[in-house]
């Protein structure tokens, strides 16, 4: 019991963020298709990858690109790595006691013209993490295109 009662409290602390994100509403509130779109894939032991993504109009590629990286930086990301050229954005949640976990995001221009981004969220191994916290918190950054 005290072992997990410790693994809870050192992933609290792993993604302080996306934690924080639960306790506001959720990205999806305006209408955004955001947090139907989430996937999960893997498991507690071997880490899990969360994928979101959400689809803009109206919105150009220059302007989704900088709103997609200021939206990573006001989720507490560092060492944000953005490259418009390519539409690649990396980032990493700060761990406590040392390290990250990656975030990687992409923007990218579909052929009907609208704009897709595509944000993704890895846990390692023995890291367990709310569903609904960290969806809330990957929305937050794929919706910002278009707010």
């Amino acid at each position: 019991m005290r072992k997990r009662i410790c693994t809870v409290a050192v992933v609290l602390a792993l993604v302080p963020s996306m934690a924080m994100a639960a306790r506001q509403p959720a990205a999806s509130a305006s209408g955004s298709s955001c947090l139907a779109n989430l996937e999960v894939a893997g498991g507690f032991s071997t880490g899990k990858q969360y994928l979101a993504s959400q689809d803009h109009e109206g919105v150009s590629y220059a302007e989704a690109f900088a709103k997609t990286v200021a939206a990573i930086e006001a989720e507490g990301m560092v060492s944000i790595s953005p490259n418009e050229r390519t539409g690649y954005i990396a980032g990493e949640n700060p761990v406590r006691g040392g390290g990250s976990v990656p975030l990687r995001s992409t923007v990218r221009r579909q052929d009907d013209g609208s704009i897709r981004v595509e944000v993704r969220f890895t846990t390692k191994g023995g890291q367990m993490s709310s569903k609904k916290a960290v969806g809330e918190g990957m929305c937050k950054i794929a919706d910002a295109a278009s707010m």
